[in-house]
């Protein structure tokens, strides 16, 4: 083995532990987002988050649980869908119908008034976090390669 293909796998290895690294940051950072929203809502301003129909109140961790699960998803989507030119451009699409899609599930549910408005307000953060930090992590990774 050459020096050059030693330094180009390592390289490669770099790259893709930089992207997994801002690809689990960005989930982590989604979720904070969609907890500081509860956080704002529920104890600041006292709205209690009953979804009627799923009988449930929504508290921190099942926020946090979807968020996680919605966050892998798409990561693993966008890392299929990335290896072919036009994949990360498609990636993006399908999240934001994802996205738009998703708005009707709180009111699908029974949602109504502030209840409501902060499930929808949740759903935008989340998904404007994961849609475009998992976009920037494929693209860059956490910093971007400089030629020297």
């Amino acid at each position: 083995m050459t020096a050059t293909q030693t330094t180009g796998r390592a390289t490669k290895r770099n790259r893709n532990a930089r992207r997994s690294l801002t690809s689990i940051l960005t989930i982590i950072i989604a979720a904070l987002a969609a907890e500081l929203v509860w956080a704002i809502a529920v104890p600041l301003a006292g709205i209690e988050l009953v979804v009627p129909q799923a009988g449930m109140t929504v508290g921190p961790a099942a926020i946090a649980t979807s968020v996680v699960l919605a966050g892998l998803a798409a990561w693993g989507l966008r890392a299929f869908m990335a290896r072919s030119r036009t994949g990360l451009n498609a990636w993006t699409a399908i999240g934001a119908v994802v996205l738009a899609l998703s708005l009707g599930g709180p009111a699908l549910s029974g949602a109504s008034g502030p209840v409501l408005g902060v499930l929808e307000i949740m759903h935008v953060v989340v998904g404007i976090a994961l849609i475009v930090g998992l976009r920037l992590s494929a693209r860059h990774g956490l910093t971007q390669q400089t030629n020297a």
